[in-house]
Order: C-alpha cells, then sequence, then structure tokens
C-alpha cells in the first residue's frame, strides 16, 4: 500500500499532563451533558436568551460565557496553537454577534451554529496559514471506537500506529466526519447541519469512510 505525504498533526490527548488531560476531559463531559441532551425546557429557555440577543446585542452575554470555553475547545483540537485558537475563537463569536438577528432554530443546539461557524474559520485560517498542519486530536477511546468499527483483527500493528496512518489516507473533508462521528460524539443530524448534509447522506458518507478506512486496513502491510 502506498501511503500520502504526512498531512496532518495527530494530537495524542494520552500524553499530556494531568492538568491539562483533567481540563479536557472536564469540558468534554459539560459539552456532551450541556449539549447533546437538552430537554425541551432548556431548549426554549435558551431561545429566549437568544431572541433578547437579536433585539438588543448586549443581551448576548449570557450566550457568550456560556458557550466560549466549548469552541475553544472544539477549535483548539484542530489548530494546536493557543494564539490561533484563541484569535479564532474571537472570530467565531464576533461573527455570531454580527449575524445572531438571521438565526433561527433548525432542530439542533444553538451550538451547532457556533460550530458551523467555526469550521469555516478553521478551514479559511488553513488556506491561508498554508506551512501549517491541521490538526487531529486523538486519545486511546477514540482509536479503540474507530478500530471497532473497522473490525480490525490484524495483531501486528499497534492500533495507535495504525489509526493515524489510516487517518493520513482522507482528505480534509472525510476527516470532518470521523472526528465529529467517532471523536466528538455528533449525531448524524447535527453532522448533516455542519456540513451542509442530510441527516441521512451524512450517515451515508460516514459508512462509506468507515469501509474506505477498513479496505486500507487490510491491505496495509506491516513493514511500511
Amino acid at each position: 500500500m502506498g501511503l500520502t505525504a504526512i498531512k496532518y498533526h495527530f494530537r495524542l490527548l494520552w500524553v499530556f499532563n494531568y492538568s491539562v488531560d483533567h481540563w479536557l476531559r472536564k469540558i468534554n463531559y459539560y459539552t456532551t451533558a450541556s449539549t447533546y441532551h437538552k430537554t425541551k425546557q432548556e431548549i426554549s429557555a435558551e431561545y429566549e436568551v437568544i431572541k433578547a440577543s437579536q433585539h438588543n446585542p448586549e443581551n448576548f452575554g449570557p450566550l457568550y460565557i456560556r458557550y466560549h470555553d466549548m469552541v475553544f475547545l472544539f477549535i483548539n483540537k484542530r489548530v494546536d496553537n493557543l494564539e490561533a485558537t484563541a484569535d479564532l475563537t474571537s472570530r467565531v463569536f464576533l461573527k455570531c454577534l454580527k449575524n445572531i438577528g438571521k438565526y433561527k432554530y433548525q432542530g439542533v443546539p444553538f451550538s451547532a451554529w457556533l460550530y458551523k461557524i467555526a469550521l469555516n474559520e478553521i478551514n479559511q485560517f488553513f488556506r491561508v496559514q498554508n506551512k501549517l498542519m491541521r490538526t487531529v486530536s486523538i486519545n486511546d477511546h477514540h482509536i479503540d471506537q474507530l478500530v471497532g468499527e473497522i473490525d480490525y483483527g490484524q495483531p501486528l500493528i499497534d492500533t495507535h500506529v495504525l489509526v493515524p496512518v489510516l487517518l493520513e489516507q482522507l482528505n480534509d473533508y472525510e476527516i470532518q466526519f470521523i472526528e465529529l462521528r467517532f471523536f466528538e460524539n455528533e449525531s448524524y443530524k447535527q453532522i448533516g447541519y455542519l456540513l451542509g448534509l442530510s441527516e441521512v447522506n451524512a450517515k451515508i458518507k460516514t459508512y462509506r469512510i468507515l469501509k474506505k478506512l477498513k479496505k486500507l486496513s487490510e491491505n496495509i502491510n506491516y513493514n511500511e
């Protein structure tokens, strides 16, 4: 199997010191608990804050406080530079504030709208900073989950080596499906919203990428 040139920087989260890793886990728990399992009452209450912001930008503060760390982490998982991450996070909230009047609820959390803006800012950042490598942040759980999805059964290659090698064969668009679904536990509905697809098409594309990874894993040689 011929491998492509290295185009991603893989940040292995298990080598972080305790304080950073604990911080990441804490924010990951917060985003999972507050974003993916909102009740109708919570969505309704949040929408009232959004409507207040649409009428008066001074009411935007609670949304900024609630989502700043989540957006910062979302970006930093892809941009391994704190200064650039902070700048991109600021841009996201500036664009959000400027366009809050256009926001309409579309069946996904408000955070999805912020993440969609963030993805556009990240893509633009790497188009300009083309000498920098896009970061893909992974940990043991992500590796185990992905290996399980592609049903990899060869014992010769350490999965911590295998997964980065396989992901290197994906393009930027394909990487996003893997990150959102398996590294960030997004629903297919939210993936579709973020990437401009229907829920069904998001699911189909994800399974096609998994099929591609499975085929690549079967053809990779240990000596490579």
